[in-house]
């Protein structure tokens, strides 16, 4: 009996491992994946954003999942938010640029994509400006077309599973933090006098916090990440209590446990926390102060947990949701401008 009993539980032990596997696999495909990444503005053609909400509305045929992140995440009324005018306007100037096409070998294997926007007057001022979750290039135009009215060069590199990249999967950061200090060299070495700074919203804020904990060439000057997580997991483990109202265990183990087999790392392991620590790169933080998706406590723990040789500073902006400090441009570019100053040029400064 006791045989038999063993048997049976040695089985459930199985079919609930493969159970959670499948949720997990499940999850996967539906958050960090190209198809996960292509979701949102990433969908919209260039011409819809251009045009507006009558057009764009009913430009992309949606299935039921992705209805629900649509709906979830406040696209259905992007369109209608005060500061769309302004956010159009940096697509239209972006595409207006005809931005170059740059490739270059990845360090963990592969090619890497990034489109480059260079200053009409000479410099060797570069910004690496880097886009955030379901979002390209494009999306950066407002913030890239402040950093060439500044008179800096502007390289826009697609994340891992978005734009042009030639990865399959979504690592929120981690992975591509890689590549970001490989871009940083690609710079550096064609112009060894090159100033760099790396700046990111979001997914593209965590990846420039994960990449100052890396060695970086000694022409990154400073960086500014606005509205970063903490880390890949609680990023996840929030938001599958929030949004989807899922418990953590066993929902995001079942996902971490995916990640490792098919990306080869932990969502924990993912964390800007631990790789702040290391940093010595003078960085900035921002954040809106009514941010719902990345919550302001990620932005405490950062900033607390943040080395960079006591070269960091914090600034929040009332009212702000998730990404949306910069439609606050005086107060945001202006933090920005006298920070970058300090560590780049004097001309940067106000």
């Amino acid at each position: 009996m006791s045989f038999k009993l063993l048997k049976y539980a040695a089985g459930l032990t199985v079919l609930s491992g493969a159970s959670i596997l499948a949720a997990g696999a499940a999850a996967y495909s539906q958050f960090l994946t190209r198809k996960a990444a292509g979701r949102n503005m990433a969908s919209l053609p260039d011409e819809d954003i251009l045009a507006g909400k009558a057009d764009a509305a009913g430009a992309v045929k949606r299935g039921p999942v992705d209805e629900f992140f649509y709906k979830n995440s406040g696209m259905d009324a992007f369109f209608d938010q005060p500061h769309f005018p302004l956010y159009q306007e940096g697509v239209r100037w972006y595409l207006e640029q005809g931005p170059q096409r740059a490739v270059i070998a990845s360090p963990r294997g592969g090619r890497i994509h990034a489109d480059v926007i260079r200053n009409e007057t000479p410099s060797d001022v570069w910004v690496v400006c880097l886009h955030g979750y379901t979002a390209t290039p494009r999306d950066s135009g407002q913030a890239a077309k402040v950093f060439y009215e500044w008179g800096c060069n502007v390289l826009l590199p697609h994340l891992g599973g978005h734009g042009r990249s030639e990865s399959p999967h979504v690592s929120m950061g981690w992975l591509d933090r890689f590549d970001v200090a490989a871009w940083c060299g690609h710079i550096a070495g064609e112009n060894p006098n090159a100033r760099i700074v790396l700046y990111g919203g979001s997914m593209g804020g965590a990846a420039v916090m994960m990449a100052t904990g890396e060695p970086l060439p000694g022409n990154v000057a400073c960086a500014v990440a606005d509205c970063g997580y903490s880390s890949f997991w609680d990023q996840f483990a929030g938001q599958a209590k929030a949004l989807l109202r899922l418990p953590v265990f066993p929902f995001v183990y079942a996902l971490d446990a995916v990640v490792r087999l098919r990306q080869g790392f932990s969502m924990k392991r993912a964390s800007c926390v631990e790789q702040v620590k290391k940093s010595k790169t003078p960085t900035l933080f921002l954040h809106g102060e009514d941010d719902d998706f990345v919550p302001l406590w990620m932005l405490d723990k950062v900033y607390d947990a943040a080395d960079c040789e006591n070269k960091k500073e914090r600034r929040t902006f009332p009212g702000a949701g998730h990404g949306q400090s910069q439609y606050q441009p005086e107060a945001y570019f202006g933090a920005i401008r006298e920070f970058i100053g300090k560590y780049v040029r004097e001309d940067i400064s106000p």
